[in-house]
């Protein structure tokens, strides 16, 4: 198959690893993929991916952008066009009615508006929440998929010298208000543990200053970004997701591929593959507190709940399983 893959995103998030590791394997599986994207992202993709450069920057509406999108397009003879996320998916609109190639668009963040995925025929989505709401004739959810985490493991408490005698959770992310380590932060006020967050981003300094001010039994260390976060969720107790908003969490992904326990606010895709009793509320911070509490007495529990939800992550939540799901979309489209 020859496959253009669409993507407007700049940054280095769940997208951009989406549509980087898809285009790899599609590839791997033996189709031809070219990308088209801003330089900024282009320049990470392996030299096995085609890629055309285009300053994404501009507008999704700006003439000049479309126009280039557009001679892109047609200088290939592409078997399916596929539009990553909200801004690709808005020009390959404007630019659908003078294409006569199969198109298909992926929602992967929760919107203001999803209307623009109802004009497409074939939608992806990558979550049931996300695809509840999109009216296209056909949604099809694929989780994402990541490659299996390395066995690698660390003494955290002798990494970061945390007590011996206090679990160790952990969270990871962008340190921004949509991930909820504000929440986090105060929840575990007070409680005998050891938390550690992995990421960075423009919170930094007002969470290291709510650090500051905590009870001193709570032992708090933000690492910045790390290379192997898996390493460090597979060396914790659990890992907790504090998220105001998800469209997909690849943290628990990583985490249940790692087998740790795992307690979630009710975001996707956690609220769809977990079991009730280890998902809170989002925003409420008595309820996240009470709830890692009992698990944290309860360990032994936690773990058999984890049992289904980490079968399920090995069963369908792989890169190979990802991208075959995504090449039997393509398949039904192009029949």
């Amino acid at each position: 198959m020859f496959i253009c893959q669409i993507i407007a995103s700049r940054g280095n998030g769940g997208l951009e690893k989406h549509v980087r590791d898809l285009s790899t394997s599609l590839v791997e599986k033996g189709h031809r993929v070219i990308v088209i994207g801003d330089p900024e992202f282009t320049k990470t993709l392996p030299s096995m991916v085609e890629k055309y450069s285009i300053n994404m920057r501009l507008s999704r509406y700006n003439p000049w952008l479309l126009l280039q999108l557009f001679i892109k397009l047609r200088k290939h003879h592409f078997d399916i066009i596929h539009a990553q996320a909200n801004k690709a998916t808005s020009m390959l609109a404007i630019l659908k009615i003078f294409l006569k190639i199969p198109l298909v668009a992926t929602l992967h963040n929760i919107k203001s508006q999803f209307k623009i995925y109802d004009c497409f025929g074939n939608v992806i989505t990558v979550s049931r929440y996300l695809a509840s709401k999109v009216h296209a004739t056909s949604v099809n959810v694929i989780y994402n998929g990541i490659n299996e985490p390395s066995n690698q493991k660390y003494d955290l408490k002798k990494m970061f010298n945390f007590p011996e005698n206090k679990p160790v959770i952990c969270a990871v992310g962008r340190l921004v208000s949509a991930k909820g380590f504000d929440l986090l932060l105060e929840a575990v006020d007070g409680l005998d543990i050891s938390l550690v967050i992995a990421g960075d981003g423009p919170e930094r300094s007002v969470l290291e200053k709510r650090i500051k001010s905590m009870h001193s039994n709570t032992h708090c260390l933000l690492i910045g970004h790390h290379d192997n976060t898996p390493a460090i969720m597979r060396s914790s107790d659990a890992v907790v997701i504090s998220s105001r908003r998800e469209g997909f969490s690849y943290v628990l992904n990583e985490a249940l591929l790692c087998e740790v326990n795992i307690l979630s606010t009710d975001v996707p895709v956690a609220n769809e593959i977990l079991p009730k009793e280890l998902i809170v509320n989002i925003n409420d911070i008595n309820m996240l507190r009470e709830r890692l509490v009992e698990l944290l007495q309860k360990r032994g529990l936690w773990t058999e709940m984890m049992k289904y939800p980490q079968q399920f992550s090995r069963q369908q939540m792989t890169v190979s399983l990802m991208t075959d799901k995504t090449l039997a979309v393509y398949n039904s489209i192009l029949r």
